[in-house]
Order: C-alpha cells, then structure tokens, then sequence
C-alpha cells in the first residue's frame, strides 16, 4: 500500500534519499512523484523535473506502523498522514491515477498538444484521454493544471504539457 508521509518543502528528495538508506527494508518503496517539462534557461530549451506534490513523498509499505517506529529515529521532519487515528494509504483508484501519470519511474513525462477553439487534444504523453481533467493551461510555463480527487479532497496537480498549435474553432 501506498502512503503518504509530510517533510519540508524543499526537502523532499534529501529526506527520500536517507530514508533509502536508514530505513527502508527490501520490500519496500520509497520515492518522489516528479514532472517534467521544457523551461527555457538562459536561451536554451532545457528538460527540468519538479516536485509533483511539494512537500510529500511516498511510501510503499505492508507494515506501516513498523515504518513509523522507524521514521522516528531519523532526525527530521516526517508525518504519516492519517484520518483520525488511523495511518491511511491512498485509494486504489488514486494509486492506479498515479501509476498511469508516472509509470514505473514515478516521473510524469511532459505531454505534448494542440489547443482547437477552447478544446485541448493532447496528442502523446500520459495526458492522453485526461483531457477532462485540465482545468488551466499556462503556455508560458508549458504546464497543465489538472484536477484530481486525491487523499479525501479534490486537488490541483501540475504537470508538464507543451502546446505545439492554437487553432481557432471551426464555425
């Protein structure tokens, strides 16, 4: 099961780098969800990676309370999440969501697609038949803000969308 557990923004990678080696056993996962998009740097049209959910990272465990015992030791900021006072991994649904976004490198890759009148088609990438899910695009950025019910509530997640075409809408 997956769960998520709260660090300082920032320090989300640092933190799941020493729970790899203090804490985590042979059966379990422990990771960063991240995106990808293009970002012009300096003239240069570079791939960079961001944080999916800033400050949270994931756990993939079949012993959570063990795992808390062990999360203790460690000399930082770490919380399960929980409802009430249960630790509470995320749905199946919301962990089957994820798994189609990042695939099994937990990166969502950039997606790329044409804007048609107010229509967006996403022409390849994991956004692919999410397009219901896009609230907001920002050209710009070259994001897509999607939404998503996640961990009891409904949130906004960004992701990396490239538009390559605008084309009015056909009367």
């Amino acid at each position: 099961m997956w769960y998520v557990v709260q660090v300082r923004t920032g320090d989300e990678l640092k933190i799941a780098e020493r729970l790899q080696h203090e804490v985590k056993t042979d059966e379990e996962e422990i990771f960063v969800p991240l995106y990808e998009r293009r970002k012009c740097i300096r003239g240069e049209n570079k791939k960079v990676t961001s944080t999916l959910f800033p400050g949270y990272i994931f756990i993939q465990t079949n012993d959570v309370e063990d795992m808390y015992r062990r999360l203790v030791k460690i000399n930082a900021f770490t919380r399960i999440l929980m409802t009430g006072d249960v630790y509470t991994p995320i749905s199946s649904d919301e962990e089957r969501f994820l798994r189609i976004l990042m695939g099994d490198d937990f990166v969502v890759e950039q997606s790329v697609g044409v804007i048609e009148g107010d229509q967006v088609f996403v022409k390849y990438g994991p956004l692919c038949g999410l397009e219901g899910n896009i609230v907001k695009i920002n050209r710009h950025k070259r994001i897509a803000i999607l939404r998503a019910d996640f961990m009891g509530g409904s949130r906004e997640i960004k992701v990396g969308l490239e538009i390559i075409d605008k084309k009015p809408a056909l009367a």
